[in-house]
């Protein structure tokens, strides 16, 4: 059965809005895996953050869900943050993946934003 995923690799000026941005991400994840309706993900939620070569805040996200909508609905809502914080920037994704099907069919990229 194929996945639905969400990439992101965002960078940031200043360190709290990665902060901000991360408690909304769990708000909007990790908090709808208990609510009605689920988003259930397949795997680990995988968030992380460091700091990149120019000295910013660096940060990535990837989800996989079980299911297309939830995936359409994440990356709307990064792809809206991203326009609404103006000191970010970075890239985000959504693909479709066949790590578990027969097929040998490697993921697929449906869609991609990139701020700069």
């Amino acid at each position: 059965m194929s996945k639905y995923c969400v990439m992101a690799s965002l960078q940031f000026v200043v360190p709290s809005q990665w902060d901000n941005l991360s408690v909304e991400i769990k708000d909007k994840i990790i908090d709808k895996l208990t609510s009605s309706p689920k988003m259930p993900i397949w795997g680990d939620l995988g968030l992380g953050c460091g700091v990149n070569e120019q000295g910013n805040s660096a940060s990535s996200l990837i989800v996989r869900f079980d299911n297309k909508a939830d995936m359409e609905s994440v990356f709307d809502f990064l792809k809206d943050r991203m326009v609404k914080i103006p000191v970010l920037k970075g890239r985000v994704s959504k693909h479709i993946c066949h790590h578990d099907d027969d097929s040998n069919t490697p993921c697929e990229i449906w869609e991609t934003y990139v701020k700069e």
